[in-house]
């Protein structure tokens, strides 16, 4: 069975998220908890297994659907309804209840099955072996991501897409654009009396009711805050969730200046709403009075507020827990809105998480969602909300600046962004380094932290600032808290300064501010530490011509590697840098108007014009508005658009609302497509469900998602996507296709027009072929269908590389490393065992896990995880399979029941994964370590051999040898040795003569007088395991000698190891002893250049046996580790060749594992290679990745490289195995396995899982 369990099935046409089992099967009877298992409650998202409101098609007996039909809402109050809810609602009651309860906060039924609850460590163990459960996430907070754009959009142009809709004072009962239409936003609150939010549209009149709408409005807030009243014609709805945080009383002790209401203390919230669906012509207040009037994007839509972020004292961010995000997108679903805006951080790599979850019901119940991008530019591969059902928004400038120039007492002159209403100065200019107040610290000094920001307590001395401008730091706090802490000392204006390449910000600010470069700081701070230093700022200049858009620097970007870097993320770019709109007063220093930037921002522009589009096509699915304003796109100024740089920072371009009202043709999905690109890239989906979506004709190649982009995440060779595109004008028309871009790779259409009917729909397909493009980079381009009037236009971003397939495997939240490979005689399987670990209770937790593939493409045949009795930590060791195919064998270590460990042992049939037996070893003493090292297998397949080590009285350790029956698992023999010295004995390798009569093993052991550890190689009879003979090696310096591995031939039994020195280091020993007599025939020691650690991990022999490789990793010559990899003849032990590999950054190259080609002219080497460090300050990062070579038997010439990047930049890909064959098809086969990241949150949290890549015929001249 999966490791993980698929989640996700699907009943019929439309399919819905019913789920199909546990993440771990556990024991059958649950024990006490264990030592390092706590009873601390934590907050937990609880997944259950059948589908919510949204998605449930009436599959359960006696409870008819409830998923609406295609442009209806949910109906909470319908009987199907509250049935089916209480349905879940009782199932989701049982669970809990079978774990001895616990306290409840919320109930999701509506999007999600499931529930947040408060649950011990052995309550979650427990729920996870559950069939009916299928996941339990433990609640995490996130954060916020933090007047002239509707004209910057056109959206008032004459022919815009106001004026299509009538106008925002609309005509006849018409209210407005976007009237009818309810935008939910999810977020920090609202603040209720802004005038942006006022009962009245745009002709004065109360704004009537929504048909349809069931939101309703808090009651009365305890601290006062709020009442009914607050909500009118405008807020139709307005919620708050704490349950994450522990109930409204606990927000009341943690944070006592938030409101226990929806009311907005941020302004995070009031900020976003505004910008979506603000009131037309609002006059400005305050310092924004200078920009007149402001307006929403749909102005005549209605806000329903759902408040789940809470803020801090400062209002420089607001976060919540997921739990209670789930809980607003639940309820926004059932109230009936049309759009969500979710201006709030999220996962870049899991499209299982709990929201992006919830985001799927509710974009098939006809709910469009816009999500930020997230605001950690210009870092790569950044970007949150991956999943393709969400719309998911870069943030770029638009053209209104604010400008300001300050003048130094020296003359110098420099400009930046400032919004400063007066001049001020010349003044006296100081550094806010130099004016601390005592014990003040320094980084926050610098930063000019407000009292607000450092525990209440100020930290500029007004003795020094009072008067003066003051030079300040960006970062750390708010930016307009910066000025304002300059007031609060007495200080007339600042200079603001970034140190480090960052967007430049016209802000409101206390004082008067200008916003300098980073590349002024440093003469600016020279200046201001001379004597007599002084400063001007001049007033600011409106303008609204600047060159625009362009991406604000802190905006997140692509590629996104979530998917295998088969999707692009951001889906498109809008305003996001100096957006004006409300704000909350408590926060903004009793501002009603505020200044603010981030893909917060940019998201409810583009919540906005998906409610404009769907209020001028209701018709329309949430997937054809995201297409309509993407295919409409416009072009960033950073650079071309086929530049793959540039499209990961813009995705499909710049919203243009006017072109997106008829797009022409639009690339539609629903479910079952969402549901097949689940199945292509995780393990949520049931395999029924995947296998009944392939035979329906779906394909579960997540590049053939048909979404209005192409990415091809790897391209090896030619490759061919579908797409499907609607005519959604009203006539018949005939495109035809271009391509431009993509250097280095063809990309054919087919067919090359095509001929629609209005509302027809017809595929078409893609063929990439590389030809001289650089292998692992990404190459970029525009594929554009046009009819003359329409020019329908996606962006295309595809990455060749060397390997034919790759392919991973894992389960979300774990590390899950491959360690071994092991292919099928005949090439008809490839299989690879690892441990994937599961971190309970605080400990590592691994599971032994065999996975099988076809070696041709890469598909997964079958998956198969071992727990122990224990259930707590089963690792393999060593793998081999039977001589004819039929049988996999692995050993390794499993925890018993109470304590110790045993040597297991497990075959599995090769065809089906189904386990055919377990042999276990407990060892004499009842908590002892007993564990398997390593196996070998007779050659007629009768006989499996493995070895070890084995614990006996006072925790002296022993070889241990095991014979078993191939067909049965029945123990034939064991033996075990003890050397001649006091210390312990730990066998570790392990190999069977060529005629089976005999089989080798080597290991540490002691000798007398000899040092710690010697190498000890025993022979034994195959037959009965009597010892024939034993042979120690002592190194020259009775120091540490450890041998990793032992390989037979006729003529010699061959072992390589380390042996410690008192002048080299570790040395590369490699020994040939005579199988006969155990009489050394020679022995070589290698000392690498750096006199360093030289240490073996593997070895193999040429077909025909006369020559011997050994890998591992040798020390250089200031060169860390390298790649080293000798040549012998085995008769004499001389010398070949050595060849050694250095990588890109003089890092640490390690190679694990080797193997011959059939005809013995190459040796290839695999292991991770230091590819380049990667991240800033406090989080450098080393990007290893695979590595292999091809060496020439003959010369040790390199013959082939082949490098595997997971995730380039990305981090740890580290290859520990490797096979080869050869078909007289395709030639030669290379399958390399290991671990890759895959995800997660870099650098300290990757997601880490086995990974497979596969090279055929590598060599092959093209």
């Amino acid at each position: 069975m999966d490791l993980r369990q698929r989640r996700l099935t699907a009943a019929t046409a439309v399919a819905a998220l019913t789920l199909a089992g546990g993440v771990w099967h556990g024991p059958a009877a649950w024990a006490a908890p264990e030592k390092g298992r706590t009873d601390e409650r934590k907050t937990y998202l609880v997944q259950m297994a059948l589908d919510p409101v949204a998605t449930y098609d009436g599959k359960v007996a006696g409870l008819a659907a409830t998923k609406p039909q295609r442009g209806q809402k949910i109906d909470p109050g319908s009987a199907p309804v509250k049935k089916y809810a209480d349905h879940l609602r009782g199932r989701h009651d049982k669970a809990l209840g079978k774990v001895g309860g616990g306290r409840k906060l919320y109930e999701y039924v509506y999007t999600y099955d499931g529930f947040a609850a408060e649950l011990t460590d052995s309550q979650v163990a427990r729920l996870r072996t559950m069939p009916d459960v299928v996941s339990v996430t433990e609640d995490r907070k996130v954060s916020t991501q933090t007047s002239s754009t509707p004209s910057f959009l056109g959206l008032d142009a004459r022919g815009g897409l106001w004026d299509q809709l009538g106008g925002v004072k609309g005509r006849g009962k018409s209210t407005g654009v976007g009237d009818g239409i309810v935008i939910g936003v999810i977020d920090s609150g609202i603040w209720p009396t802004s005038g942006s939010f006022a009962d009245t549209d745009g002709r004065g009149r109360p704004f009537p009711p929504v048909r349809g709408f069931e939101g309703s409005c808090q009651g009365t807030a305890p601290d006062g805050s709020w009442d009914r009243t607050m909500c009118n014609g405008k807020v139709v709805a307005a919620r708050h969730f704490a349950g994450g945080w522990g109930g409204d009383d606990a927000v009341k002790q943690e944070l006592p200046w938030e409101f226990l209401s929806p009311r907005d203390y941020n302004g995070h919230g009031t900020h976003t709403a505004a910008t979506a669906a603000g009131n037309h012509g609002v006059a400005a207040t305050g310092a924004a009075q200078m920009f007149g009037t402001v307006s929403g994007v749909a102005p005549g839509a209605r806000i329903a507020a759902y408040k789940a972020l809470w803020s801090t004292r400062d209002g420089s961010t607001a976060s919540g827990f997921n739990s209670d995000l789930v809980a607003a997108i639940d309820q926004a679903v059932a109230d009936g809105v049309d759009v969500i805006n979710y201006s709030v951080s999220g996962t870049s790599t899991d499209f299982l998480d709990p929201a992006e979850m919830a985001f799927l019901a509710a974009a098939q119940a006809g709910i469009f969602v816009a999500a930020s991008a997230g605001n950690d530019g210009p870092a790569t591969a950044t970007v949150a909300h991956p999943s393709p059902w969400v719309t998911t928004v870069a943030a770029g400038t638009h053209n209104r600046t604010g400008q300001a120039s300050v003048t130094l007492g020296n003359g110098a002159v420099y400009t930046g962004a400032s919004l400063a209403s007066a001049p001020v100065g010349p003044a006296p200019l100081v550094d806010a380094t130099a004016a601390a107040l005592p014990g003040a610290d320094p980084v926050a000094v610098a930063q000019c932290r407000a009292a607000s920001d450092n525990d209440g307590k100020a930290v500029l001395d007004p003795a020094k600032v009072k008067g003066r401008i003051v030079l300040c730091d960006r970062g750390g706090n708010a930016r307009g808290n910066k000025s304002l802490a300059v007031a609060q000392a007495g200080g007339v204006g600042v200079v603001l300064t970034n140190v480090d390449p960052n967007s430049l910000n016209a802000d409101l600010h206390a004082v008067p501010t200008v916003h300098l470069a980073d590349s002024d700081r440093q003469a600016v701070k020279t200046y201001a530490a001379s004597d007599g230093a002084t400063a001007s700022i001049g007033q600011a200049t409106l303008r609204y011509d600047a060159p625009a858009p362009y991406v604000a620097e802190f905006s997140s970007r692509g590629p996104l590697y979530a998917g295998g870097g088969n999707l692009l993320k951001p889906d498109l770019i809008a305003p996001g840098q100096d957006i004006l709109a409300a704000t909350a007063p408590p926060a903004a220093n009793g501002a009603e108007f505020g200044i603010m930037s981030g893909t917060s921002m940019s998201a409810p522009h583009v919540a906005g014009l998906a409610a404009l589009l769907k209020d001028l096509h209701p018709d329309w699915s949430p997937m054809a508005i995201k297409s309509a304003l993407m295919t409409s796109g416009s072009d960033v100024r950073d650079g071309p658009n086929t530049d793959p740089s540039v499209i990961f920072k813009q995705g499909a371009g710049h919203v243009t609302p006017t072109s997106a009202t008829d797009p022409g043709l639009v690339y539609d999905s629903g479910a079952e497509d969402w549901l097949a690109f689940l199945c292509g890239t995780t393990d949520g989906v049931s395999t029924e469900t995947c296998d009944g979506l392939a035979k329906s004709g779906r394909s579960l190649d997540p590049s053939d998602l048909n979404v209005p982009s192409i990415s091809v995440g790897r391209l090896s060779g030619t490759r061919t996507v579908t797409r499907e595109v609607t005519n959604v004008g009203r006539s018949t028309a005939t495109y035809t296709p271009a391509i431009s871009g993509l250097d280095g790779v063809t990309a054919t259409v087919s067919p090359e027009r095509l001929t629609l009917k209005s509302g027809q729909t017809k595929s078409f397909t893609v063929t990439f072929t590389r030809t001289s493009a650089p292998l692992g980079t990404f190459q970029g381009g525009q594929l554009t269908w046009s009819d003359g009037r329409h020019r329908v236009r996606v962006p295309v971003v595809v990455r060749p590389v060397p390997e034919t397939w790759a392919a991973s495997y894992g389960a979300q939240g774990l590390d899950d490393i491959a360690q071994h490979v092991a292919l099928d005689p005949k090439g008809k399987r490839l299989y690879v065992v690892g441990a994937s670990n599961q971190a309970l209770w605080g400990m590592p937790s691994p599971r032994l896990v065999a996975v099988a593939y076809d070696p041709a493409t890469g598909a997964r045949l079958w998956s198969a995880s071992y727990a122990g009795p224990a259930a707590t930590y089963d690792e393999p060791t060593a793998i081999e399979v039977s001589p004819d195919g039929s049988k996999l064998f692995v050993t390794g270590v499993s925890e018993a029941q109470g304590s110790g460990s045993d040597v297991v042992t497990l075959a599995y049939d090769t065809a089906t994964g189904r386990q055919l037996w377990e042999a276990r070893y407990t060892g004499t003493e009842a908590n002892g370590a007993d564990t398997g090292n390593a196996i070998s297998v007779s050659p007629d397949g009768k006989s499996v051999y493995v070895t070890g080590y084995t614990t006996l009285a006072g925790n002296e350790l022993d070889y241990l040898t095991i014979a078993y029956h191939a067909d049965s698992g029945e123990r034939k023999w064991l033996t075990t040795y003890d050397g001649p010295g006091p210390f312990a004995d730990d066998a570790r390798a392990i190999g069977v003569s060529p005629d089976g009569t005999k089989v080798f093993v080597t290991g540490q052991t002691s000798g007398v007088d000899t040092g710690l550890t010697d190498w000890g190689t025993v022979a034994f009879d195959a037959g009965t395991g009597a010892q024939l003979w034993t042979a120690l090696h002592n190194g020259t310096s009775n120091a540490i000698d450890i041998p990793s591995k032992v390989v037979a031939s006729p003529a010699a039994v061959l072992v390589t190891g380390s042996s410690g020195t008192t002048d080299t280091g570790n040395d590369l020993v490699t020994i040939a002893y005579d199988p006969a007599t155990g009489r050394e025939l020679w022995t070589d020691r290698y000392d690498g250049p750096g006199h360093g650690t030289d240490t073996p991990r593997a070895l193999a022999l040429t077909p025909d046996g006369r020559q011997l490789f050994v890998t591992g990793d040798s020390e250089g010559e200031g060169t860390k580790a390298d790649f080293v990899t000798l040549a012998y003849d085995t008769a004499t032990g001389k010398r070949s060749w050595v060849q050694r590999h250095n990588g890109q950054i003089d890092g640490v190259d390690a190679a694990w594992d080797l193997a011959v080609t059939p005809d013995g002219s190459r040796v290839v080497v695999t292991g991770g290679s230091a590819d380049r460090e990667t991240g800033g300050a406090g989080s450098v990062m080393v990007d290893d990745d695979y590595l292999t070579i091809a060496y020439d038997t003959a010369s040790g010439k390199v013959t082939w490289t082949g490098r595997y990047d997971g995730m380039p930049g990305g981090g740890a890909d580290n290859a520990y195995g490797v096979v080869v064959d050869s078909t007289p098809d395709a030639g030669v086969r290379i399958f390399v396995t290991g671990s890759s990241v895959t995800g997660g949150v870099l650098p300290w949290e990757p997601e880490i899982d086995f990974t497979t890549v596969a090279y055929v015929d590598p060599w092959r001249k093209p």
